[in-house]
């Protein structure tokens, strides 16, 4: 596959992250609008194949590779040695970083020993395992495959081979939950020492067999007012067990944040690799055709997968400056953005930060903006007052 020279100038000696997408699953979950296919196993082989070249095709020594992330979908369905073959690849193509974070996303009743083995000798050193809910007549509700047990099993068998940073995702504001199933959740969670614990509000997207259910009256979510309720006690009872909020939906034990998540979060730059995977270097975005076939075919024929490329301008720069630096704990590093941006965000939104601070929305320390604990609760409406 050919890439521009100009292309190539780009990304020479840059320090970045990978990314790279493998879109199938076992079935696909009632609320999901990810690119994932449940039903397109068949091309595993040949996707593979694709990626290859896609990451070969970019492959230059002088860019310094800091993370790897494998997402998906539901990476841990591929089949056996798919996962090595991949990470010696990029090893082969880039400048892997000896501490270089490699993680990879997973469902329960997809992790055997033998996969797991087989991540950790590639150099996977952090797993991600969905679980969502720990009470199974919700998982089946959201149209999951896997049951508690399994997770719990899932957890005994990545530690097992020595990896011990494990992320757990969950989701709060889902149907029928209520504050007792959180409790548990997170209790078990707790007992099995994951280090890392993710916990979203459930997302009403259109297009999914949830919405269908939701939009016809046959399934209820629960009240805003109960979810918010949810998110309070899941702070409250993390930082109690010595989890930090690092970002708005995001807590860690000291020293175990995820740091392709926060290089995301600091605007850094990033290669995405696979069907519908995103990059974001040298102030432009590139995507890939989201069709398995497509991209297989196009990577196939020598032709590039990419389907949009844009340069971002300078307020979109600062847009999501102040969108992704309010989600973390550290906050907006105001300095920088007037050095990186010119732009004085204490001048340019003097009201808004007064009226913001007079409510206890946010507080100003030093150099940065941050949002409070009430913030937090509202980010969205802090977020518009500062764009």
């Amino acid at each position: 596959m050919k890439h521009s020279s100009q292309f190539l100038r780009l990304i020479n000696m840059k320090k970045v992250g990978i990314y790279v997408h493998f879109p199938f699953c076992v079935s696909k979950c009632k609320y999901c609008n990810f690119n994932s296919y449940a039903d397109k196993n068949e091309f595993q082989q040949d996707y593979l194949r694709a990626l290859v070249k896609e990451i070969q095709g970019y492959s230059d020594k002088s860019i310094v590779v800091n993370s790897i992330f494998i997402g998906g979908g539901t990476p841990s369905v591929m089949f056996d040695g798919c996962v090595s073959t991949l990470l010696s690849v990029i090893r082969s193509s880039f400048q892997v970083e000896d501490d270089a974070e490699v993680s990879i996303e997973s469902n329960p009743n997809s992790i055997t020993l033998t996969k797991v083995r087989e991540w950790q000798e590639a150099g996977v050193n952090r797993v991600s395992i969905g679980l969502q809910t720990a009470n199974n007549n919700s998982l089946r509700l959201l149209g999951r495959v896997h049951t508690r047990q399994d997770y719990i099993n899932a957890v005994d068998i990545v530690r097992s081979v020595g990896i011990t940073n494990i992320n757990t995702d969950c989701l709060i504001g889902v149907p029928k939950q209520k504050l007792s199933n959180v409790k548990y959740m997170l209790a078990l969670i707790n007992k099995l020492k994951c280090p890392h614990i993710s916990v979203y509000s459930l997302i009403l997207e259109e297009d999914t067999e949830l919405c269908r259910l939701v939009n016809s009256g046959a399934v209820k979510l629960p009240k805003e007012s109960k979810t918010l309720g949810m998110y309070n006690f899941v702070l409250k009872y993390l930082r109690e067990q010595g989890y930090d909020r690092y970002e708005v939906s995001n807590f860690a034990k000291p020293n175990m944040e995820c740091k392709h998540n926060r290089n995301i979060w600091n605007m850094s730059e990033y290669l995405g690799f696979g069907a519908g995977a995103h990059s974001y270097f040298k102030g432009d975005r590139y995507s890939n055709v989201l069709s398995i076939e497509e991209y297989i075919s196009l990577i196939s024929s020598g032709k590039t997968p990419i389907d949009a490329r844009e340069t971002i301008s300078k307020d979109e720069v600062l847009e999501e400056t102040i969108m992704l630096g309010l989600r973390t704990r550290e906050g907006i590093n105001l300095s920088k953005m007037k050095e990186e941006l010119d732009v004085d965000l204490n001048e340019t939104k003097k009201d808004a930060i007064k009226y913001l601070i007079d409510n206890k929305f946010i507080e100003i320390d030093g150099d940065y903006l941050r949002a409070t604990d009430l913030g937090f609760t509202v980010l969205n409406k802090v977020i518009l007052e500062l764009v």
